[in-house]
């Protein structure tokens, strides 16, 4: 079994130095860093975390709090924070949302003894859960969410800006009876995607009836069930805003099973930029986040506060977006080309 006084011997470099590195020193040249992570993954030493638990009596553990794992999008996080997390020699505890189903409550799991501090991947608006962590002083950063009545740092992508994008892309192809299928409104994220597109098609001077509004849970059998009533309007919509891919891979799939040509009859756009938006078979057009940035910068953040003692100033830190525009959009019915 690889040791630090093996590591440091391989590296030329004293057991102290490879000991800072471990404990995520900022004090050491991040050249130096960067060699004794690389020797540490080459030769395969784990730091004893049990060991530096007994000292600094700390968990070395962060709590990652996500909805589910069957959307892209969490996994993809997830990967970014263990990654980063294992690198400044952490460990990751991951746990399903304990807002769901309410009478579920994990929030016992998520205590200093276990813990040192949480990333909410997922968390409602006014989430009991994350006020309970924060009365056991336990440092919370939100990711992808978003909470104004709580003093927090939080990460966070362009989502109202994204449903500007996004409008104005399908009215440029000439659409106007857009559709937005959506997330309850406690999912803030979501939320925001919502009422930026809201916004942007009430400063264009087009109505948005309720009837094309849904909102779906993060099941993809229910965002069929939502888009499916969409599309089985006297008057459906020509285009489908969804404020997550996973609800445009349903949109896709109602869209199929109805006999729904894509993009010739309705164009479908999502939100996320996940891998499989990509594949040839889907071709999705979506709002791209990034969200190793993203994740990184979270990871940052928390362990600034539980390596440095440093809080930063509470807010929001806003990540750009851009539209990757595929397959899944094309003109309005009305406006495509005729046919020879």
């Amino acid at each position: 079994m690889v040791t630090s006084v093996d590591l440091a011997a391989y590296l030329g470099l004293s057991q102290t130095t490879v000991s800072r590195v471990m404990r995520g020193d900022p004090a050491v040249a991040e050249r130096t860093t960067k060699r004794v992570l690389a020797a540490a993954r080459e030769l395969g030493y784990v730091p004893n975390s049990a060991a530096r638990s007994l000292v600094t009596k700390r968990a070395r553990t962060v709590g990652v709090v996500v909805a589910d794992l069957k959307s892209p999008f969490y996994p993809m996080v997830v990967d970014t924070i263990q990654h980063l997390l294992s690198e400044r020699g952490y460990r990751i505890a991951l746990i399903r949302d304990p807002d769901v189903p309410e009478e579920v409550d994990s929030v016992d799991v998520l205590d200093p003894a276990t813990v040192d501090g949480m990333i909410f991947v997922s968390a409602r608006l006014k989430s009991r859960t994350v006020r309970r962590v924060l009365e056991r002083n336990t440092p919370v950063v939100l990711l992808s969410r978003d909470d104004p009545t709580l003093s927090l740092e939080v990460v966070l992508s362009d989502d109202e800006g994204a449903g500007e994008m996004v409008i104005d892309h399908l009215t440029n192809l000439g659409h106007r009876d857009i559709a937005i299928l959506s997330v309850p409104r406690d999912r803030t994220n979501g939320a925001a995607r919502e009422d930026g597109a809201r916004r942007a098609l009430e400063r264009r001077g087009i109505a948005l009836s309720d009837d094309y509004v849904k909102r779906a849970n993060l099941t993809h059998d229910h965002g069929m069930e939502m888009a499916t009533s969409l599309l089985s309007l006297s008057h459906p919509p020509s285009a489908v805003f969804c404020v997550t891919d996973e609800l445009a891979f349903a949109t896709l799939d109602a869209a199929a099973r109805i006999g729904v040509s894509v993009p010739e009859e309705l164009s479908v756009v999502g939100f996320d930029d996940s891998p499989q938006a990509g594949w040839s078979m889907i071709n999705l057009t979506t709002v791209h986040q990034p969200i190793e940035d993203m994740a990184a910068e979270a990871v940052r953040l928390l362990l600034a506060r539980l390596d440095d003692n440093a809080i930063e100033e509470p807010g929001p830190r806003v990540f750009p977006v851009r539209l990757q525009v595929r397959g899944t959009t094309g003109p309005a019915p009305r406006c495509a080309a005729p046919s020879d």
